[in-house]
């Protein structure tokens, strides 16, 4: 198992593959963005694509097992990774390449990995030293 960063150029060639796993992902997203947002950030190189992915099995859809969409941001003092989508199946398998994406981030001059994730990330990443520091809450005050 392998986590694959995606160079811009190939972004269209693999979106069939991963579209579907963003979109499911993005469900769970408070509908702020949508897949063809993410798709757009990634061909202007704002954010990046990795793939999840197992040689050793027949199909391509056997192969790919998951997605991740980062993100780096600058602020003022800090530059942070920002794992922007982090989603598969088999995870198990494959939760501790989060090393790939953390050396991602070093060689990125970033001083912090962050995410926004569901409740269950936050037991499974802790193995990996990731600490609950802040939660988010939401309240729609003006529907469009």
């Amino acid at each position: 198992m392998n986590v694959i960063s995606i160079p811009v150029d190939k972004i269209d060639s693999v979106w069939i593959l991963v579209k579907k796993y963003i979109d499911d992902a993005l469900l769970y997203s408070g509908g702020h963005n949508d897949s063809d947002f993410v798709h757009k950030m990634l061909k202007e190189n704002k954010m990046q694509l990795w793939v999840i992915w197992d040689d050793s099995k027949k199909t391509i859809e056997e192969n790919l097992n998951g997605v991740v969409v980062t993100e780096i941001i600058q602020r003022k003092y800090t530059k942070a990774c920002n794992i922007y989508i982090l989603t598969g199946k088999n995870r198990q398998k494959w939760q501790h390449l989060v090393s790939v994406i953390e050396d991602f981030a070093k060689q990125n001059n970033c001083n912090i990995m962050e995410l926004i994730a569901r409740p269950g990330w936050q037991k499974i990443l802790k193995n990996y030293n990731y600490k609950r520091t802040h939660i988010v809450l939401e309240k729609i005050i003006n529907k469009q």
